[in-house]
């Protein structure tokens, strides 16, 4: 088995997309009702600050990603926190939709605080691995 490792930014790729495109050809996958019952949209939804048009799109953004790696490097698995579950089955939704193949996710466990707060870069306390 002959396995090689990339390191890709998807900058790559995103920016070069046109959007009324990009809305059509996969925003049509996609069920805002769906979206909204996903557990990070309904917290957000419920919390002070709301949920913004960014946050709300990351979910696309993110299985999009997933296509993307499947269509160019034959990626069929997704790593993740287990707070990126619905994420994760997006992106392997729209593998299966548009190419008819088969993917695959899997999450971790969280890494936490003793008050059991996520630790992370967006949400404080990172712990970043130096080699």
């Amino acid at each position: 088995m002959n396995v090689s490792k990339l390191l890709l930014n998807n900058a790559e790729w995103l920016t070069k997309l046109k959007y009324i495109p990009f809305l059509r050809d996969i925003g049509k996958h996609f069920s805002v009702n769906r979206m909204i019952k996903a557990e990070t949209c309904k917290m957000r939804l419920a919390s002070d600050e709301g949920l913004n048009f960014i946050e709300f799109n990351y979910m696309i953004l993110q299985a999009y990603d997933f296509l993307t790696l499947f269509d160019m490097h034959g990626c069929r698995l997704q790593l993740g926190g287990s707070d990126q579950w619905g994420n994760i089955v997006q992106g392997i939704e729209l593998v299966r939709r548009i190419q008819k193949k088969t993917a695959f996710g899997i999450t971790f466990p969280l890494i936490t605080t003793s008050s059991g707060m996520k630790m992370g870069k967006t949400a404080q306390g990172a712990v970043w691995l130096d080699p």
